[in-house]
């Protein structure tokens, strides 16, 4: 019944085991997108292209394939094939319903069992979040990477130990990208936080290999608010990162190349409203990097600095909030 369809998948799958660098859902068929319709997605250059309408056909095969396996692997340990089948199926399943738990459970069991990698589910986790905006916007799929890494090493029996430094700022982009396919991604920020919980303890613990990455995550942000001006839970997330890390003993040794401090935030804050003074969200990061830290003499020259720009509601409203604050 579902030859033709088990084909294609399989043959999916295949595709997604080579080194790719994106995967895409694309709206409609594939006849919309190429002429030779024997080759049911587009795979160039290492980017992979499936049409939403293709992943649509092949789901009630690959959720029969997914409850077929369930039956047989709640009998007995599962075979190679069997093995083979679900990862072929969950995959597919995910790639058209992102947020399918079931399937994503069943991956977890296989890595329990051995059967899997945590290296090859964060592979596939990786193209699955470039796959769409609905991808990138889902909790379950940033909850599902941190239960790989605190399967993988917090939790190990064996070897319990730091998430490795690369690791840690590869996941970094991995969630940038998130965020610049769904703006203001709460959930992919939310896992932001928790890879820079793991930096702050390879940091406190002394290992020199992660004061480097803290560096260019503040890079990072910072470019990131300049050609991201609405976007004020970067912002906030920014302030974040400075105050947590402003008093580590080592951080202006070890990030000498970058200015780590709540005056670079309120200059950047300052230089962006000089310009864009009608967005509202640098007023809050103009706000945020008041509340976060500072002395009184680096609060007195911020506020010289807010008097003077340009006059706007915005501007009013942040001007009684720092009287309230100083009042406090």
């Amino acid at each position: 019944m579902f030859y033709n369809e088990m084909k294609t998948i399989t043959a999916i799958t295949d595709a997604l085991k080579t080194s790719l660098s994106t995967v895409e859902v694309l709206p409609g068929t594939i006849d919309q997108w190429q002429t030779d319709l024997a080759i049911p997605f587009l795979l160039v250059d290492g980017h992979l292209g499936l049409p939403q309408k293709l992943l649509y056909k092949l789901l009630p095969c690959a959720l029969s394939l997914l409850k077929q396996f369930r039956l047989s692997s709640s009998r007995s340990s599962p075979s190679s094939q069997e093995t083979t089948s679900l990862l072929e199926a969950s995959s597919i399943i995910l790639l058209a319903n992102p947020a399918h738990q079931t399937a994503l459970n069943q991956r977890k069991r296989l890595i329990l069992a051995a059967h899997w990698s945590v290296k090859q589910e964060l592979d596939f986790s990786t193209l699955l979040l470039s796959s769409s905006r609905e991808a990138s916007k889902q909790s379950i799929l940033w909850d599902h990477r941190r239960w790989l890494f605190q399967t993988e090493y917090i939790h190990n029996r064996d070897h319990p130990r730091l998430i490795p430094a690369p690791l840690l700022e590869k996941e970094l982009g991995v969630i940038l990208r998130g965020c610049e396919s769904y703006p203001r991604n709460y959930y992919a920020w939310a896992h932001w936080e928790y890879c820079l919980d793991k930096l702050y303890e390879g940091c406190a613990k002394d290992e020199g290999d992660y004061f480097p990455i803290v560096t260019r995550a503040s890079n990072q942000l910072l470019r990131w608010m300049e050609h991201h001006l609405s976007d004020y839970s970067a912002a906030h997330h920014l302030c974040r990162l400075v105050h947590r890390f402003y008093g580590l003993p080592k951080t202006h040794e070890e990030m000498s190349d970058v200015d780590l401090s709540f005056d670079q935030l309120s200059k950047q804050a300052i230089s962006l409203l000089s310009r864009y003074a009608d967005h509202e969200a640098l007023w809050m990061y103009l706000r945020a990097s008041w509340a976060v830290g500072g002395d009184q003499f680096h609060r007195e020259n911020l506020k010289a600095s807010i008097d003077a720009l340009p006059t706007c509601k915005y501007r009013e409203q942040c001007i009684s909030w720092c009287k309230f604050c100083h009042a406090l």
